[in-house]
């Protein structure tokens, strides 16, 4: 079927949304009293309560009052609000002040800010409804938070579910996750979400195709369900990730399910799980962090462990090799927090930790200048981020439209289609390019989508029911050339 020239953008992203902690330090740097790790940008508290945030920037993500300009080091988010909390979703933000006041900024097709509308921001704007909250998280196009009572509030994209209100329909402002449960914490992941009960009974509804739910099933679930789990088992957190979910006892026992094509459940295997398994090691963990396809996790002692999918370094343990058991992070450094990235439909991530001096280091991809360290080169050890240079400008890495576009080309492993166009809930897929043409593949080799350049512009196949020419199609936020030798595009 035909239709009329669109636009269609294709992305290098990467990480999931959650927010880190440790006790801020005064110094004539930067230092952080938290730290979270979103898709392809990174955000942090410093002292006062200012938020810093660094990367790509492409939908106002960073918060300071532009778009599409990204930053290699901290940049401060504009406005006047302090927050005491914050976390990175999927080139979107939210940070919590004090007094439970709830601000989002960056994306909001889907109205994943909360305010009200589906309007991108690239400064600050308050939720709206007026609720005050004590947590919040964002994921990939969802956001939720809980209130002091415990009741749970979530907005934004709700086609698997992920809202848990009993519908599939979006939602631009906060509604009330169903079920009446009293919650402690809430972790929004890509399709999903948990929650975590205040008696240590773990919750979680929306997208289940890899079993990320826990309750022994791949069915979907508008409202919670519970996470299956054996006798006597209790949880003190549970964390989100892409398509895998993972807790931990007060014991420090850590338990994953879902998604395990890389190893990101740590059970030494590559099979998925509809039931929580335990983590191998025997290790005692203080803290867990689920990413996309990767999990990382730090001990009483601060020592930091990850697993699963290792193609960039977001591991940290010096290598590309993905592991299906923990594996320690390099360096020998202490860390009072941990995120492991991953968001959206990418495959390329970075991880993040933060120390009791409130220094934050990063390790994993780069190509955005996620890591913070003034670079874009991707890094298998955790380097620190640069604090004594936060707020500086950085200009683009390459000269040159064409030579930028390039660059993104050529690193196969990070391009993704995104937006309205397509979505790829539980679908393992890869993508390969050609000259004149991009293919997205399942796993098991058919196309998927097919772009092609034509005479018209580039034509975009889905599967095989539906075709469209679209007049430009980005990488990141460059346009990719048009038709030139082949002919020129007729849309404008």
């Amino acid at each position: 079927m035909r239709v009329e020239p669109t636009q269609l953008t294709l992305l290098a992203v990467a990480v999931l949304a959650g927010s880190t902690r440790a006790q801020s330090v005064r110094s004539d740097t930067v230092t952080f009293a938290a730290v979270s790790v979103g898709g392809i940008h990174t955000c942090g508290v410093a002292a006062g309560g200012v938020v810093y945030c660094w990367g790509w920037n492409t939908r106002g993500q960073l918060g300071d009052g532009t778009s599409g300009t990204e930053r290699w080091v901290p940049v401060r988010v504009v406005g006047d609000a302090r927050f005491a909390s914050v976390s990175a979703g999927d080139r979107y933000t939210c940070g919590l002040t004090a007094a439970g006041a709830a601000y989002c900024w960056g994306l909001n097709g889907w109205g994943q800010l909360g305010d009200g509308t589906t309007t991108d921001r690239s400064s600050p704007v308050a939720v709206a409804g007026g609720l005050s909250f004590k947590l919040v998280s964002t994921g990939f196009r969802q956001t939720c938070a809980i209130v002091a009572g415990g009741a749970a509030y979530c907005w934004g994209l709700n086609r698997a579910g992920q809202l848990g209100d009993g519908t599939t329909t979006d939602r631009s402002s906060p509604v009330r996750v169903a079920g009446d449960l009293t919650f402690a914490a809430v972790s929004a992941g890509d399709f999903h979400t948990c929650g975590l009960t205040t008696t240590g009974a773990a919750y979680c509804w929306g997208g289940n195709g890899d079993g990320q739910l826990g309750d022994g099933s791949t069915t979907p679930r508008l409202t919670p369900t519970l996470v299956r789990v054996g006798s006597g088992v209790s949880f003190t957190a549970v964390n989100a990730g892409g398509f895998h979910t993972c807790a931990i006892t007060a014991g420090g026992a850590a338990y994953c399910w879902g998604a395990n094509g890389d190893g990101q459940l740590g059970d030494e295997s590559a099979d998925g799980r509809t039931l929580p398994v335990l983590v191998a090691g025997g290790m005692s963990y203080a803290a867990v962090s689920a990413g996309i396809s990767h999990t990382c996790g730090i001990t009483a002692a601060g020592a930091a462990y990850c697993w699963g999918l290792n193609v960039q370094g977001q591991l940290g343990d010096g290598t590309t090799e993905s592991r299906r058991r923990p594996v320690p992070v390099a360096g020998d450094i202490r860390f009072v927090a941990i995120e492991a990235g991953g968001s959206g439909q990418a495959l390329g991530f970075h991880s993040c930790g933060l120390t009791a001096a409130g220094v934050a280091y990063c390790w994993g991809q780069n190509a955005r200048g996620q890591l913070g360290d003034g670079t874009t080169e991707d890094r298998t050890r955790p380097v620190p981020v640069a604090q004594n240079r936060a707020g500086a400008a950085i200009p683009p890495p390459l000269e040159g439209e064409a030579a930028y576009v390039e660059a993104m080309k050529a690193d196969l492993r990070n391009l993704v289609l995104a937006e309205e166009v397509f979505f790829a809930d539980s679908v393992k897929y890869s993508s390969k390019i050609a000259p004149g043409a991009v293919d997205l593949r399942l796993s098991e080799g058919s196309i998927l989508l097919s772009l092609h350049l034509t005479q018209d512009g580039w034509t975009a196949r889905m599967g095989h029911a539906h075709t469209q020419t679209v007049c430009t199609i980005f990488v990141g936020s460059t346009p990719l050339p048009p038709a030139t030798e082949e002919g020129v595009a007729t849309c404008k």
